[in-house]
């Protein structure tokens, strides 16, 4: 029997969105997301994941940042597959790359509209 590892986090986005097409034709959007937790004792932990989307969610999320609503620095939910992949860093360490395949996305917003205290919510189908 298979196992799968799903996984749902809301963090903000540490980069803008890059679209891409494979040799095959099929569009995909990646960007990464920091998820930072608070500590009881104020201190901070931010783990970094690396988002991939395809197909019709990859098409949504292309549109979102062409419209300038998906942005570095905007909050986001994601839920989807994960996987720890290990890599050689360019300075020889071993290193690990935490990436998630995505099957949702929900933008919650950028940081100005938090500050202003609004709150924007796009629901990006699947």
């Amino acid at each position: 029997m298979a196992s799968i590892i799903r996984i749902s986090a809301v963090g903000n986005l540490g980069r803008d969105p890059e679209t891409r097409y494979t040799t095959g034709g099929a569009l995909n959007v990646t960007f990464t997301m920091a998820a930072t937790k608070r500590k009881p004792d104020g201190t901070e932990t931010t783990t970094w994941l690396r988002i991939t989307s395809w197909g019709k969610l990859a098409e949504s999320l292309d549109k979102l940042t062409q419209q300038g609503a998906l942005t570095k620095g905007s909050q986001v939910f994601v839920a989807g597959t994960f996987e720890a992949r290990e890599y050689t860093g360019n300075d020889g360490a071993t290193r690990i790359s935490l990436d998630v395949n995505a099957s949702d996305v929900l933008l919650l917003g950028s940081r100005a509209d938090r500050t202003a205290g609004q709150g924007v919510t796009h629901d990006v189908p699947f």
